[in-house]
C-alpha cells in the first residue's frame, strides 16, 4: 500500500492521478497520487467537485457549470481562470477535451471537445463568443476495401503541436485540423506510414504525445493477451519534413510523457511535462493501465535510459482492497503561466482587484511619460 500524507502536509505537486469513488466509502472520495512521492492525499483542485470537468494534454481543464452551461478554463496550480462563453445544452456524457494550442499563442487557441459516441465536435476560441458545433465524416478502407466512418478522438491517438490537431487515421495517413487557414477550422490528411508492429505481438496501445513543440508517438505492447503486463514498448518522433516515424531511444533528460487513465483502448491520452520541475527522473514514461470492467489500475514506470520497468498499485487505499471507481483514473497537469504563454502577454479573466489597480496605475504613468516625451521633442 502507498503511504497516506498527513492532512496538515501541502498538496501533492503536479502532475497527479485522481481517483474518485464517489459515495462509496467514508473516506476522501476524490484522492489523488503524487507519481514523485508516491504518496495519495485529497484533492486540492476544488473545481472537480463544483462542476463537470474535462482535462486536457496542455494542462488547463475545461470546466462546464451544470446549472448555467457557463464554460471556462482552469488551470490547477492556482485556480486562474479563462472565461469562455455558455454551451448550451451542455457536453455528451462521452468526450474529449484538447487545446489548439497554449492560450496566449500568436496564431491564437482553440478549445475543442470531441464526441466520444458521434462524428461531432465543438470549437470555441479563446476570446469568442460562442462555442461552434462541426460534424465530420472521415473515412478509412477496412477489409473488402469497404469504407467505414471512424471517430477522430475515440480509440485513437490524437494531440495538439504548432496550432493544428493530428490524429490517427490509417496505415498511410494521418488526420489533421487546421485552425488557421481562412476558411476556419479544415480537416485535412498528410501522407505518413505508420510504424510496423511485430506480427507476434497480439495486442498494443499507441499513444500521440506532444512534448516541446514536437510529435512523439508511444506504442506499449502487452504480453499476449495480458494487458496488465507489458512486453516491450517503442518511442518514435514525426519528422515533419519527410515526414515519416524515426524511432527514438529518449525523449529528453528534462522530460516526462504521461499515458493512460480513463478507458484502456479509447481515449489514448498522452501528455509531457517537465521533469526537473516537479521532482521526476527525465527520460521516464509513466503509463496509467486502467481497465474499466475491473477494479485494477496499474501505473508503469517506463525508464527510457536504463531499459527498466516497475509496476505500482496506487489506488489500493481502502483496508488493502480495490473499489470501482465511479469515473475512470485520470491526470491533472502542470501548465505554463498563463502571464506568458510562448511570447505572447496573457491576462487571466480572474486578477485580483488589486492587481487590476496596479496595472491601471502603470499604464496611466506609461502613457503620461509617453506622451511628454512626444510634446518636448
Amino acid at each position: 500500500m502507498e503511504s497516506v500524507q498527513d492532512p496538515g502536509v501541502s498538496p501533492s505537486p503536479l502532475p497527479v492521478l485522481v481517483n474518485d469513488l464517489g459515495t462509496q466509502t467514508d473516506d476522501e472520495p476524490l484522492t489523488q497520487y503524487s507519481i514523485s512521492s508516491k504518496a495519495l492525499s485529497p484533492v486540492a483542485f476544488d473545481e472537480l467537485r463544483r462542476y463537470r470537468c474535462f482535462v486536457t494534454p496542455q494542462g488547463w481543464v475545461l470546466a462546464l457549470d451544470p446549472a448555467s452551461c457557463q464554460t471556462f478554463l482552469c488551470r490547477p496550480q492556482d485556480g486562474e481562470r479563462i472565461q469562455l462563453p455558455p454551451k448550451e445544452q451542455g457536453f455528451p456524457e462521452s468526450c474529449k477535451c484538447l487545446l489548439s494550442d497554449m492560450p496566449g499563442a500568436a496564431s491564437g487557441s482553440s478549445v475543442v471537445v470531441f464526441d466520444l459516441d458521434d462524428n461531432e465536435m465543438w470549437v470555441c476560441k479563446i476570446g469568442a463568443t460562442n462555442w461552434d458545433s462541426h460534424r465530420y465524416e472521415p473515412s478509412m478502407f477496412v477489409k473488402g476495401r469497404i469504407p467505414q466512418l471512424t471517430n477522430i478522438a475515440m480509440g485513437h491517438g490524437i494531440a495538439a503541436v504548432g496550432g493544428r490537431i493530428y490524429f490517427e487515421l490509417t496505415a498511410r495517413e494521418m488526420g489533421v485540423i487546421d485552425f488557421n487557414g481562412k476558411e476556419g477550422l479544415k480537416l485535412d490528411t498528410i501522407e505518413v506510414d505508420m510504424v510496423d508492429l511485430p506480427l507476434s505481438i497480439r495486442m498494443a496501445s499507441m499513444y500521440l504525445v506532444e512534448s516541446s513543440g514536437e510529435l512523439f508517438l508511444v506504442v506499449i505492447f502487452f504480453d499476449g493477451e495480458n494487458v496488465h503486463k507489458i512486453a516491450n514498448h517503442a518511442v518514435y518522433k514525426m519528422d515533419f519534413s519527410e515526414p515519416k516515424w524515426c524511432e527514438v531511444d529518449e525523449i529528453g533528460a528534462d522530460r516526462v510523457f504521461l499515458l493512460g487513465g480513463d478507458r484502456l483502448g479509447i481515449s489514448c491520452f498522452g501528455a509531457s511535462c517537465s521533469a526537473g520541475d516537479h521532482g521526476l527522473g527525465g527520460n521516464c514514461i509513466y503509463f496509467l493501465n486502467h481497465v474499466p470492467t475491473t477494479t485494477k489500475s496499474f501505473l508503469h514506470v517506463i525508464d527510457l535510459k536504463t531499459g527498466t520497468e516497475e509496476a505500482r498499485r496506487p489506488f489500493i487505499t481502502h483496508n488493502g482492497y480495490h473499489m470501482m471507481p465511479v469515473r475512470s483514473p485520470f491526470w491533472l497537469l502542470p501548465t505554463e503561466s498563463t502571464l506568458q504563454a510562448q511570447g505572447s502577454f496573457f491576462v487571466p479573466c480572474n486578477l485580483r482587484p488589486l492587481t487590476r489597480r496596479v496595472l491601471f496605475t502603470f499604464s496611466c504613468i506609461f502613457f503620461f511619460f509617453l506622451f511628454l516625451f512626444r510634446t518636448m521633442y
